[in-house]
């Protein structure tokens, strides 16, 4: 049931019962007065009849009442029903909630530890970046550094 038709269904109930409600008490009055005049002159068909209505008034509205009550109680066993399968779905969503957070958290470490990783990769290469360097340099220099040993030694050696 939509919470739609649940409020219009209150209010109906509302309505229904503050109408039994005052009608109740006079048709109560009413019932009183012709049971003493019906017990006191049996005889007369007039009271007769003014105790057996107001009886079968009474009677009405205790059977209208009783209907209410009745359809307030489905009605809340509807509802109880919707609120079980509700709180069966929240418990399932909850599970699941948890089950994402616990991803969520090791994608987190996943991510902190990539870029651990990407930052110790960047480090090597800017070391062997260095050294590559380094050796690059140290080969002109010692070219060079060979090549005036030749030159002077050829020189020396050649005149």
């Amino acid at each position: 049931m939509e919470q739609s038709q649940l409020i219009g269904q209150a209010k109906q109930f509302n309505d229904k019962i503050n109408t039994i409600k005052s009608q109740f008490f006079s048709a109560l009055d009413d019932f009183k007065k012709y049971y003493v005049y019906y017990n006191k002159n049996p005889e007369v068909n007039e009271f007769q009849n003014y105790y057996v209505n107001s009886k079968g008034q009474l009677q009405n509205i205790s059977r209208d009442l009783f209907l209410i009550t009745n359809n307030i109680d489905k009605n809340i066993e509807i509802l109880d029903q919707q609120m079980s399968a509700v709180s069966a779905h929240l418990d399932d969503e909850k599970k699941l909630n948890k089950e994402m957070m616990e991803l969520i958290a090791n994608l987190e470490n996943t991510q902190n530890g990539s870029e651990v990783l990407i930052n110790n990769s960047k480090e090597r290469y800017n070391q062997q970046w260095i050294k590559n360097a380094e050796m690059f340099f140290s080969i002109i220099f010692i070219s060079i550094i060979l090549g005036r040993s030749f030159k002077t030694s050829i020189s020396v050696h050649g005149k």
